[in-house]
Order: C-alpha cells, then structure tokens, then sequence
C-alpha cells in the first residue's frame, strides 16, 4: 500500500503522502493537532503486536 502510495504521487508529480490510512480513522481524528502522529504510531504499534500474538499463537 505505501508503495504503490509512493509511486502514485511520483508518477503524478504531486506530494507524497506523509501518513498511512490509520492518521485517517475517526479516533485519531478527534486528537488534536500534536497527537495526532503520536497517536497514530501507538495504534499501529499495537495492531502490530496483536497481529504477532495472532500469527505465533496457534
């Protein structure tokens, strides 16, 4: 996804994109302006634990 992200915005000549699609979810849409990265790294940390948890459990 961010790949072909990158690319799109190459090929376009156009900015590339700074966030992935978790900076545009509801919840973090509601933080505030300073959080809004910082919130954006810990739900993906998270997500990122939990998928491991999932893969090695079983």
């Amino acid at each position: 996804g961010a790949e072909k992200a990158l690319f799109r915005a190459l090929k376009t000549r156009s900015k590339t994109p700074k966030y992935g699609l978790l900076y545009h979810v509801t919840f973090i849409g509601r933080a505030g302006v300073k959080n809004k990265g910082r919130i954006s790294r810990y739900l993906a940390n998270k997500r990122s634990i939990a998928s491991r948890i999932d893969c090695f459990s079983g």
